[in-house]
């Protein structure tokens, strides 16, 4: 292994896919680290592209022109052994290099770890990264390259400075050039002085290249972690300072309320008894000048050994075909079966308590919908009631047809279904209307109805069209920003001209802060009215710095 400058200080990782991670020093403190491949042009393809579960995968020129994957993953590709580009799916082979691409917690892994520049060596299915003495440059080169495209195409955008960007690309651009002399002249403090110093022009030029729009909601959800009215207001203060407009906490989850007296089946969460926090929330998001909206667990009631709903009202559960009351695909999740009387009455019960006594600005359903229901045999819900009153209906019990045989049958069990949850949310949007009709009502629902109809029956199209929801809120958690860019685009063409719509991303997926911006981008781009973060926690200090210089450096309006 060649020779590095001195200022690439690093630790030597060897991470197998088991799970065991083995670290040492390497003797000239070069940064290195190394990961064993799944597969190296998979032959089965079982899934798209040959990428299963959790792996990651090799592709290179062998395998064809591109290596088909789907949009649950992400992909690096590697150019003469150094990483060019990280992000998306189905990405194109070069003839001089290879593609690394993950599912699931490998997916994770590339986007926590990788980024153009990285160099990289293959040996059978052991892959070595390595920071020579030119990775912060490589990174700076293409950050400043992306900047430039994005500054010819928002030139006109009235939120961006174009001399205070070109300035800065223009900055890195001589830090760029002092480094590479000095490290040929062998003079390592300032070849690393120069490269940080690119680095960080480059970052301002690229964060600041993207629009900051004046009209746009700003939303993060939120799980309260803190222990007093005091700690709150620190949280609430600071999410103010980064340019957030609106916040969506966790009100109520796995069975209990973070405030006092919801209900007397709804118990207070134990973390919070002693003091009310949503209380505390409608006073500092007066005071803030932020939106209020109430995030609401519906069905979806916790774990077995956590929450009291589960406990109390076992014969409300929803049964599997299996006639398990925990979910086999969403692993020990329990839900309320949406067919029964008294699971709605009791919960807008809730609201109805809830909204005469906190001035929110908003209520959002959250898991308005059914375990997810496929395959076929693992689906919701066959407990007695659903089969009793579907039996009394069709004349057939459900337990008895399945989709292969009874086709017929089986599309008015799914409609069935789906026209549960339809009729709730009906009647929350007829509450709130009459009790608080300044709150808008919204639901957070997965991005393409088909797809959520065919696993959740959740219908949000129907729910928009007939006027139930006054916003709804999309969950477009993936790596892929095309893949943004569509559902953004998909949902913007679905919403009645009176309901704005928002797009969820999913920073908890270990995002790097110019993935984020560009997922934000691709959703303005749509023409939706703003997006929400999840979650506030996982927000680190590199993603708050690039939302305050980038699409959050001028305070934005509610749309």
């Amino acid at each position: 292994m060649r020779q590095t400058a001195r200022f690439c200080i690093g630790i030597l990782i060897f991470i197998s896919l088991a799970g065991c991670v083995d670290s040492s020093e390497t003797e000239n403190n070069q940064a290195d680290f190394s990961v064993n491949a799944d597969k190296v042009d998979p032959i089965d393809r079982e899934f798209p592209g040959g990428r299963g579960a959790d792996e990651l995968v090799v592709y290179t020129a062998r395998f064809g022109d591109s290596t088909g994957t789907n949009k649950y993953g992400i992909e690096a590709i590697v150019v003469n052994n150094v990483i060019r580009n990280v992000g998306g799916n189905n990405s194109r082979i070069p003839e001089n290099g290879f593609v690394l691409s993950a599912h699931g917690k490998m997916s994770r892994w590339i986007s926590e770890h990788l980024y153009p520049g990285l160099t990289v060596t293959i040996s059978d299915k052991t892959l070595t990264f390595q920071e020579t003495e030119l990775t912060q440059l490589t990174k700076a080169k293409y950050l400043l390259q992306q900047a430039a495209e994005n500054l010819n195409k928002n030139i006109l955008h009235i939120s961006i400075s174009a001399d205070s960007v070109s300035q800065l690309i223009e900055i890195g651009r001589g830090e760029i050039e002092k480094s590479q002399q000095a490290i040929a002249a062998n003079q390592d403090a300032t070849a690393k002085n120069s490269a940080e110093a690119a680095l960080e022009s480059a970052r301002a030029a690229y964060y600041q290249s993207f629009p900051s729009r004046s009209s746009e909601l700003r939303a993060c959800w939120y799980r309260l972690k803190e222990k007093s009215p005091a700690e709150l207001e620190a949280t609430i203060r600071q999410y103010a300072e980064i340019g957030f407009n609106a916040i969506c906490p966790e009100v109520i989850f796995g069975g209990t309320a973070i405030y006092p007296n919801a209900h007397p089946d709804l118990p207070q969460h134990p973390d919070f008894q002693g003091w009310d926090p949503l209380a505390e929330l409608v006073r500092l998001c007066k005071k803030y000048e932020i939106k209020l909206v109430a995030w609401v667990w519906v069905y979806h009631v916790g774990r077995k050994d956590r929450s009291p709903l589960v406990a109390t009202k076992t014969d409300w559960l929803a049964l599997s075909r299996q006639q398990e009351h925990p979910s086999q695909v969403e692993k020990g999740y329990h839900f309320l079966c949406p067919s029964r009387e008294e699971v709605q009455t009791f919960w807008l019960e809730v609201y109805s308590h809830l909204l005469k006594r906190y001035e929110i600005d908003g209520l959002q359903l959250d898991y308005i919908r059914y375990p997810v229901s496929l395959p076929t045999e693992l689906g919701y819900c066959y407990c007695d009631t659903c089969r009793t009153d579907f039996q009394a209906k069709y004349a057939v019990d459900p337990l008895e047809i399945t989709p292969e045989n009874h086709s017929e049958k089986w599309q008015q069990w799914y409609d069935y279904r789906v026209d549960k949850v339809n009729r709730f949310v009906g009647k929350a949007g007829q509450l709130v209307d009459t009790i608080a009709p300044d709150v808008a009502l919204s639901a957070d629902v997965f991005p393409i109805v088909e797809e959520s109809i065919a696993s959740k029956c959740q219908n949000w199209d129907y729910w928009l069209q007939n006027g139930f929801l006054d916003e709804i809120y999309t969950m477009s958690y993936t790596h892929d920003a095309q893949t943004v860019l569509a559902e953004s685009q998909y949902l913007a063409n679905k919403l009645p001209d009176n309901i704005p719509g928002y797009v969820g991303l999913g920073p908890f997926m270990g995002f790097r802060p110019e993935l984020l911006l560009e997922q934000i981008s691709n959703a303005q781009a749509s023409g939706v009215a703003g997006i929400t973060l999840f979650n506030y926690d996982r927000l680190t200090p590199e993603i708050i710095d690039a939302l305050r210089q980038g699409p959050f450096r001028r305070e934005a309006t509610l749309p």
